[in-house]
């Protein structure tokens, strides 16, 4: 059975990323631009481009030093030159979505 890497759950991405669960979970909270796609039960599962931003914010705040505050005002900035907007990260995430429930069928899952 192939792993998708298209959707990842928070526990890998925490693991990825050297970083506890519940500072992924204060992020989402926080930092505007983070949205992860959650399904039912509350899994929460993330994209290649939310796992991209993921590591953006743990260098900002980790490295930069940046506070909260710091960190939405430059995804802020940064969507207004040339970052995707929210509607295309989440048609990306649903693209993403589609792809592995193809693959699952495909799979005979």
């Amino acid at each position: 059975m192939t792993q998708n890497k298209a959707l990842k759950k928070i526990g890998l991405i925490a693991k990825e990323l050297k970083l506890p669960i519940y500072v992924i979970r204060l992020w989402e909270k926080k930092i505007n631009i983070l949205k992860p796609i959650r399904k039912p039960r509350g899994t929460r599962y993330y994209s290649s481009t939310q796992t991209e931003i993921l590591k953006e914010v743990k260098y900002l705040l980790q490295k930069k030093k940046y506070s909260i505050e710091g960190v939405n005002l430059h995804f802020k900035e940064k969507k207004q030159f040339n970052y995707p907007s929210e509607k295309r990260i989440m048609i990306k995430e649903i693209e993403d979505l589609i792809f592995e429930i193809r693959n699952a069928i495909s799979n005979g899952a």
